[in-house]
């Protein structure tokens, strides 16, 4: 599985029940986004760049399927874990991050420590020194959140003063057009009356 992390060839074994072209058409691996965008999946794909499924529907597992007699690994289930990893180093110095993380005056492992500092953050509440607010505008942004591992969107709530100028511009192009419609009824009968 390590090797279709990003979009990669797949050989699949010659079988002689399977009839053989001079030109066979080639098959990729590599993860998309299932589309409730709560699971990140592994699909068959054929061309390099893993944008066109080998079959529609499903996501090209039924030619993984014809062709190794076997489902396709993480094709229906996610290659990302929804469940927490502990951050705190284990008590025993033995465990820590191959003893690699031993030294450090922290009680975090290093994957967190780094995965921390890489992550946008919004640290204007907190009371610490030099706090980052670089992602705070993109945060409050989103409007998502997970209920039983799917991402449901948040029904946004329409601002009141959009609302009254839809009303305003509404009142005032209904006016116009009832104004418009005396004024070429009035016209219609000045005709009417010069041609008498």
């Amino acid at each position: 599985v390590q090797e279709y992390m990003e979009c990669a060839q797949i050989e699949f074994p010659e079988d002689e029940n399977r009839r053989l072209e001079e030109e066979e058409i080639p098959y990729y691996i590599g993860p998309y986004c299932a589309e409730s965008g709560s699971a990140i999946l592994l699909g068959v794909f054929n061309d390099e760049f893993c944008t066109n499924f080998a079959s529609e529907g499903d996501a090209g597992r039924s030619v993984y399927y014809d062709n190794m007699a076997e489902a396709l690994p993480y094709g229906s289930e996610s290659l990302v874990d929804m469940n927490c990893i502990p951050c705190k180093e284990p008590g025993d110095a033995d465990m820590q991050n191959n003893q690699n993380d031993q030294q450090d005056e922290d009680e975090v492992v290093e994957f967190c420590e780094l995965a921390y500092e890489q992550a946008g953050k919004c640290e204007n509440r907190l009371s610490i020194n030099n706090p980052n607010s670089n992602a705070c505008t993109y945060m409050s942004g989103i409007s998502i959140f997970r209920r039983d591992g799917e991402v449901i969107m948040r029904d946004l709530s329409s601002s009141s003063a959009a609302s009254v100028f839809i009303g305003i511009f509404s009142a005032t192009f209904v006016a116009a057009g009832a104004y418009v419609y005396y004024l070429k009824t009035k016209l219609d009968r000045a005709k009417i009356n010069l041609a008498e």
